[in-house]
C-alpha cells in the first residue's frame, strides 16, 4: 500500500522528537521538513495555526510561521519567526546536518541575544539518514482501512494541497469524559498528508474538543537545491560546542 509505508516514515521521523523531549541533554530536531532525507530539496513555508473556544465563546488563535529549507544530502534549516513583546521580529535559526552529524541553533535580530552559535551533535536516535521505502507506482484506494470499537482509519483520495501532491490518512479515536464532563464521549480526530515526492507533511490536522483545532500547512513550496551557504554557521558568532558533554 503506497500510503501505508509514508505513514510510518512519518510517525518514525516523529520519534526522535519525543525521544528529545523525554531525555536530557538530547535536542529535538525538524520533522515536517524531512532531516535526512536525500535527493528532494526543497523550500517552504509552514504556518500552524490554533484555534480554542474559549468558555465565553470567544475563539482563541494562536499563529506559528516557520520558514523551511532542505538540500539534497538531507541538511535542513528552519527559522521560527518570533516576536519580542514591542512586537519586533526576531528568528530563531536551526540547521540539522546528518552529513556532518551536527546540530546548529543561534538567534537572529533578538535585541538583547549575544551573538552566540550553539553546537550539539546529532545521535544515532535523532538521525534519518535514508529516504523512506520505495512507492509503489498506484495509490491506495480511499475508503475505511481499520475500523474497531472507539477508533478507525480511513484512507483519503490524493489532493494536491497548496501546490504539491500529497496522499492522507484520518483517524479517529473516541474518548469517553469522566467526571465533570458528564461521562460524554468526544471524538478526536488527526488527519496527515504526506508528500511522496517531497518526502515532508504537507498537511496536518488535529482537531479536540478539550483543546480546539491545530492545522499546519506548507506552503509557498520551491522545489530544487537551496542556497549552501544556509546550512553553513554564521559567521561574527562566538561559538559554544556542546560535542563534549554527556547528554545521557
Amino acid at each position: 500500500m503506497r500510503l501505508a509505508s509514508w505513514l510510518i516514515v512519518a510517525l518514525f521521523a516523529l520519534a526522535p522528537v519525543c525521544l528529545a523531549q523525554s531525555t536530557p541533554g538530547l535536542l529535538p530536531l525538524q520533522t515536517t521538513s524531512g532531516t535526512g532525507f536525500t535527493g528532494a530539496p526543497y523550500s517552504g513555508k509552514e504556518t500552524t495555526v490554533r484555534a480554542q473556544t474559549l468558555t465565553d465563546g470567544t475563539t482563541a488563535t494562536d499563529t506559528l510561521v516557520e520558514l523551511l529549507w532542505r538540500d539534497a544530502e538531507g541538511r535542513t534549516r528552519s527559522e521560527m519567526v518570533r516576536h519580542t513583546d514591542s512586537g519586533k521580529e526576531y528568528r530563531s535559526v536551526i540547521v540539522t546536518d546528518p552529513v556532518g552529524g551536527v546540530y546548529l541553533k543561534w538567534m537572529i535580530g533578538y535585541p538583547s541575544a549575544k551573538r552566540v552559535m550553539h553546537i550539539w551533535p546529532v545521535t544515532p536516535a535523532q538521525r534519518v539518514t535514508a529516504p523512506p521505502p520505495t512507492v509503489p507506482a498506484s495509490p491506495s484506494s480511499p475508503g475505511l482501512a481499520v475500523s474497531r470499537p472507539g477508533f478507525r482509519r480511513e484512507i483519503l483520495a490524493p489532493q494536491e494541497i497548496n501546490g504539491v501532491y500529497a496522499e492522507g490518512t484520518r483517524t479517529t479515536r473516541s474518548i469517553r469524559l469522566q467526571g465533570d464532563s458528564g461521562n460524554r464521549v468526544i471524538e478526536v480526530t488527526n488527519e496527515l498528508w504526506i508528500s511522496p515526492e517531497l518526502r515532508i507533511i504537507a498537511r496536518h490536522i488535529v482537531d479536540d474538543p478539550r483543546s480546539g483545532e491545530t492545522t499546519t500547512d506548507v506552503t509557498e513550496v520551491v522545489k530544487g537545491e537551496p542556497d549552501p551557504s544556509l546550512f553553513q554557521a554564521p559567521e561574527g558568532y562566538a561559538v559554544v560546542d556542546h560535542r563534549g558533554q554527556d547528554s545521557r
